[in-house]
């Protein structure tokens, strides 16, 4: 016989501290190991279900035993970039905790239904968590839920419109409810097409300008990247944005050939490591700091000395961000 609701809050709220406890560890394991894995994520979260959602799912699945049966009393979500990391992400699941169940509303939904895609996982930790900190953990049971970042907008709009299910959607929206979840399942393989042409995109400027010595004209973030590779290989690479930035400058001073701006860099170069050996540059607070320019630094630096529209630029734009060098404030 099921318990009524006064028991059933009685023995939630003594599970309670426990389920968060579980849901803390899920988090610090996923986030630890899929940041080994080298992917990109949206996000990690996680989270104790409530007493009032706990209530309703007992009710409106008629649960027996509902301790046993509802699987998701502690959850986590990951919200990633492509398709592809999905695989990615069963791995790191399926290595880091004792899956119980698997189902896959991706690959195995059907293409006609409600759309709410995404993975989830049933799971308990695994022998590796074992010690004090997790022996009041380690026999309960918690879901993995796993969507890439279109997939979760979707699941957020239709939740936020409150069509849970099928039933619940009015027949004179439906055609266009439909087309739109196709919509964006077309549009999540559109992004991993992308994706991948942006990885060969940078493998062959890569090859071209730093193995193989093309002449390359273009001047992108691809083409920019090999080129600080080819030049400062053994400097801090930045990051993406830093290589954005700066395809945005050159290009705003007339750097429309590769071959011309990579000219001006080399010829700068000599004065930049005067500068760098003068005016060390320090790391900015979780940085490791070398006492050296960055290979975006080295070619701002370098692009000051023999470009004198460049430097008022830079001059302007380091002074409001407080970070001027004093050997650039007294000119080359």
């Amino acid at each position: 016989m099921r318990s009524d609701t006064e028991e059933l809050t009685r023995r939630f709220r003594a599970l309670e501290g426990r389920h968060r406890d579980l849901c803390s560890e899920i988090a610090h394991s996923l986030s630890r190991v899929i940041s080994s894995s080298g992917i990109k994520i949206h996000s990690i979260s996680s989270r104790p279900k409530t007493l009032e959602s706990f209530l309703g799912k007992v009710d409106r699945k008629k649960y027996s035993d509902p301790f046993a049966q509802c699987e998701d009393l502690a959850a986590a979500r990951v919200v990633c970039l492509f398709m592809s990391d999905l695989d990615v992400i069963r791995d790191a699941i399926e290595n880091t905790f004792e899956v119980l169940s698997r189902h896959d509303k991706i690959q195995d939904g059907d293409a006609s239904s409600f759309g709410y895609m995404s993975q989830h996982y049933v799971c308990r930790l695994s022998g590796d968590h074992s010690g004090p900190r997790y022996d009041h953990i380690t026999d309960l049971k918690f879901e993995i839920q796993v969507r890439t970042i279109l997939m979760d907008a979707w699941a957020n709009i239709s939740h936020y419109l409150s069509y849970k299910n099928e039933d619940s959607i009015p027949r004179d929206v439906t055609r266009d409810f439909h087309a739109l979840s196709g919509l964006l399942f077309v549009a999540d393989r559109q992004f991993e097409a992308l994706a991948a042409a942006a990885v060969r995109s940078a493998a062959n400027a890569e090859n071209d300008i730093v193995h193989s010595g093309v002449n390359v004209s273009e001047v992108n973030a691809d083409t920019v990247s090999a080129l600080l590779l080819k030049l400062f290989g053994d400097r801090d690479v930045g990051s993406v944005f830093d290589i954005s930035d700066l395809v945005q400058e050159v290009r705003s001073f007339g750097y429309t050939d590769l071959r011309e701006l990579a000219h001006d860099i080399e010829k700068g170069v000599p004065a930049a490591l005067e500068e760098e050996a003068a005016f060390p540059p320090h790391a900015l607070p979780g940085e490791e700091d070398d006492g050296r320019f960055s290979r975006v630094g080295m070619v701002r630096t370098s692009l000051v000395h023999v470009n004198p529209e460049y430097r008022t630029l830079m001059q302007d734009k380091w002074t409001e961000e407080g970070i001027l060098e004093e050997g650039l404030a007294e000119g080359p």
